[in-house]
């Protein structure tokens, strides 16, 4: 008889060990770095020193670190919902069988693997007034030709949110497809003979079930429209006058234009918090809202 010997509890740390290496190295000691910077004033040249909490308390009587929380919020309120509520609607759509179903979710897919700053470029060509291809349109069918899509604060904002929305549009879209799969045609079929219309299967059925499906979306297209920054450098740098200077643009400016690294680092701490308080509450809401079956 055979005897299985045992490898010892250690050795799969081994293999563990270049995973945890990068990870330590590019995210753990730089989570760390940063939390400490935060209690010095740090300024690029000079010897940092040991300030306490006043960076905080700078920050958080800043006009410009409200402006930009409330600028970030906006934003990110408007990528998630009208994003998300747009992809579930070609999503059924596709799903429902149209023709050529394969080549429209390839054409949709293509702008999240293309780079962020070649179709930002585009974008920005796009936006131009007069000479822009969206004011030509507008022109060609009688309405204003000339608009400051990028130029004007009250519209900087919603053109980079149009654009972000197009970018992760077709991502999302095959996330809510695959949660479809999973749904029982059974299910449907026996609805309908039951008299049930598509919108009234929508509602009780499909939607109920894509609850584990939109609690996903949800938190990963809150999480990456916070993380947002190369378009926001590439259409609008912030302007005009900080209309669009979101939180992650604010660390940027602060770190690498005025190179005040402490204060950056205050307000990388604040934004990670945000970002993690703001997923507990999703997580939390999703205990009541998200069915799993069963």
């Amino acid at each position: 008889m055979k005897t299985i010997k045992h490898s010892p509890p250690h050795k799969g740390l081994w293999y563990l060990l270049p995973a945890l290496i990068i990870l330590g190295v590019f995210w753990m000691i730089p989570l760390v770095m940063v939390f400490g910077y935060s209690f010095f004033h740090f300024i690029y040249g000079t010897h940092p020193h040991f300030v306490g909490l006043s960076q905080y308390q700078q920050l958080f009587t800043s006009s410009l670190f409200w402006l930009s929380l409330r600028t970030t919020l906006i934003f990110a309120a408007a990528v998630v919902i009208g994003g998300s509520a747009i992809s579930l609607l070609f999503a059924v759509l596709l799903f429902r069988g149209i023709r050529a179903v394969g080549l429209f979710r390839a054409l949709f897919f293509l702008p999240y693997v293309m780079p962020v700053v070649a179709t930002s470029t585009v974008w920005l060509w796009m936006y131009q007034p007069s000479v822009g291809v969206i004011d030509r349109i507008f022109a060609m069918v009688g309405l204003p030709g000339n608009i400051g899509w990028v130029n004007e604060p009250r519209l900087a904002l919603i053109s980079l949110i149009i654009y972000t929305i197009w970018f992760s549009f077709g991502f999302t879209m095959l996330l809510f497809m695959a949660g479809l799969t999973n749904i029982s045609r059974e299910l449907l079929e026996a609805a309908e003979v039951d008299g049930a219309n598509s919108w009234r299967q929508f509602w009780s059925i499909t939607w109920p079930l894509l609850s584990p499906t939109t609690l996903f979306v949800v938190v990963i297209n809150t999480i990456n429209a916070f993380q947002t920054f190369t378009q926001i450098y590439a259409l609008t740098r912030g302007g005009p006058v900080n209309g669009t200077t979101t939180l992650t643009y604010l660390i940027y400016e602060t770190a690498f234009n005025y190179f005040h690294f402490g204060g950056a680092s205050a307000t990388a701490v604040v934004f990670f918090l945000l970002i993690l308080a703001l997923t507990g509450l999703q997580f939390w809401v999703s205990r009541k809202a998200v069915y799993y079956g069963g």
